[in-house]
């Protein structure tokens, strides 16, 4: 971790000695943080963050998000019986969000799901399994829908492949990818609406098999 001295502090901060220091003083757990070298206090550079209310201002927003991300988690698990806590209990590898370059419906858009299911089965069926759980819904700013999705793929020696691959069916479209983290309540997101009709599906041929887990059970 990079570390400046107090008057590179004020430099990058814009703010007065005093009002650096009284910030420590006040916040003993990170004034911690701060290292003493030679008889000289040195500062995380991370530290600017906290003298930077725009900065501060879009930490607390992520924070207030996920918050509400985590309430959702809280009133889906209380439903033992509800799609998302099974959802939730189920493996997964990768969370996607795919906006379509062209203006799609939502038969379009379920189409484009199941299209991309079945080639990936056809190419990788015999070699991993294969699930996939998506939501369609309005884009907010412009007309036509988008997906969400998660994929769980078995196989972790053919993971970025089967990425690639995914990239490549929606190669006009703009996608954005991430591990799947059951600690940041995505599938709760994806979830928490539109689950009716061709809205959602779930492609994968072991959900049975899923469904009497030892998790499910009393």
């Amino acid at each position: 971790m990079k570390s400046v001295s107090l008057n590179d502090l004020i430099k990058t901060t814009k703010k007065s000695k005093s009002t650096i220091l009284r910030f420590y003083k006040k916040n003993p757990e990170i004034r911690k943080e701060v290292k003493y070298i030679k008889r000289k206090n040195y500062y995380p550079l991370e530290h600017t963050r906290y003298f930077d209310s725009e900065i501060m201002y879009d930490e607390n927003k992520q924070l207030l998000l996920e918050n509400k991300s985590m309430k959702n988690v809280i009133d889906c698990l209380m439903d033992r019986n509800s799609l998302q806590m099974r959802l939730w209990y189920m493996d997964w590898t990768y969370l996607y969000t795919v906006a379509y370059k062209s203006e799609r419906n939502k038969k379009s858009c379920f189409r484009m799901m199941n299209g991309l299911y079945d080639s990936l089965i056809e190419r990788y069926g015999s070699r991993t399994e294969i699930r996939m759980f998506f939501t369609t819904e309005p884009f907010a700013n412009r007309n036509g829908y988008h997906n969400h999705f998660v994929i769980y793929i078995s196989n972790e020696s053919i993971k970025e492949i089967i990425m690639d691959e995914i990239n490549q069916y929606f190669e006009y479209d703009r996608v954005d990818s991430r591990p799947y983290n059951p600690y940041k309540a995505g599938l709760f997101y994806i979830a928490k609406d539109g689950l009716v009709n061709e809205d959602w599906d779930i492609l994968g041929n072991n959900l049975k098999d899923e469904a009497t887990n030892e998790k499910w059970k009393d």
